[in-house]
This record gives C-alpha cells, structure tokens and sequence, in this order.
C-alpha cells in the first residue's frame, strides 16, 4: 500500500533511479508494442488465492485499500468511478484525490479501468489518462494467473517517461498482491 505512495513521490522527482524496483523472479514480462507504435506494459504472476478473492481485491473500493491506497471510496460497477488518495486523512472530493473509471468488469476474470483526474503536479497527466488498465484473471493450479497490461503509451512527447515510470510501478503493483495473498495464505 504505502509502495504506491512512494511510487507517486518518484514520479513526481521524474522518475529518478534511486526510486527504482527490479521485478520479482516470479513476474513474466511480456511487454509490447502495437502496430501504431503506441506501447503497452503487460506483465503476469500467480497470486496464492482464488480468482473470487482476487476479484475483490481489484474491483472495490474496501479491496484497494488493501494494497493500493489508504483511502478509497465508491466503485460499484461498469462506469463507475473509485475516488482514492495516498492521503490516510483525505475524504470525498479533496483536490488531492485520485479518480478512475471502470470501464468493464466481468466477475472473477476482469477489471479495467482508467484514471480520470490525477493530483495537482502529476507529470503528464493529459497523456496519462489516455492510458487504460487491464487485469485479467485465469485460475491456474490453486491459485490466479494475474495479468496486467497497461496499454496507451503513445509516440507523443511525455510518454516514454510515463512508460519508464509505470513499468517499474506496475511490476511493484504485482509484487506488493503477490506478497498480500501469500500473507493471507501463509
């Protein structure tokens, strides 16, 4: 939860080096590009729990708050919007908050969204709300194949450093479920 806070931070000091995390052994990336040279991050691991539990944890606003953000509030189905903030204190509305859509969820297999509003300051927020998540569920053995694509890094200028940010985020994204269900199970 609180890596997501410190992700924003970066992000918001371009980025550096010193902000960067290796993906985990456990994470396949099979990033790509599309044929109009936009470009998207796609990148998997096995959660230890059930795609039902894993659902959950992605499509509600109680489910974030248990590995996203501190805060989070609404949600509810195809195109509604979660309001969420780093901030343990923000409420409904705050300037600060965060804001995504959700475009389709099909339980237990899929959740997409995008970001809709950013804080103040965020780098290339214009850009950045073209972007769109996706993460696809499978079960495999006892536990979910979690894949997640985050597609719409375009050619314009802003992108590649969105694209640099995000692709170490989203592999800390995976790692820090990874780590939350293999506690639940442990």
């Amino acid at each position: 939860m609180r890596t997501l806070f410190l992700r924003a931070i970066c992000l918001g000091a371009l980025a550096s080096s010193a902000c960067a995390t290796a993906p985990s052994a456990v994470m396949r990336d099979t990033s790509f590009a599309m044929a109009d040279g936009s470009r998207a991050i796609q990148l998997s691991t096995v959660l230890p729990a059930p795609p039902a539990e894993v659902y959950r944890t992605l499509s509600t606003a109680e489910g974030w708050k248990t590995w996203a953000v501190p805060i989070a509030f609404g949600g509810g189905g195809v195109g509604s919007f979660m309001e969420t903030s780093y901030n343990p204190a923000a409420k409904p509305g705050d300037a600060g908050n965060i804001m995504q859509q959700f475009i389709a969820l099909i339980p237990d297999r899929l959740v997409v969204f995008r970001t809709t509003k950013t804080p103040a300051g965020f780098p290339n927020a214009d850009l950045y709300m073209k972007t769109v998540a996706i993460m696809e569920l499978a079960p495999e053995g006892s536990g979910t194949r979690f894949t997640f694509t985050h597609q719409g890094f375009g050619k314009e200028p802003g992108f590649d450093q969105l694209y640099d940010f995000f692709s170490k985020g989203d592999a800390e994204t995976l790692e820090t479920l990874r780590k939350l269900f293999a506690e639940k199970a442990g």
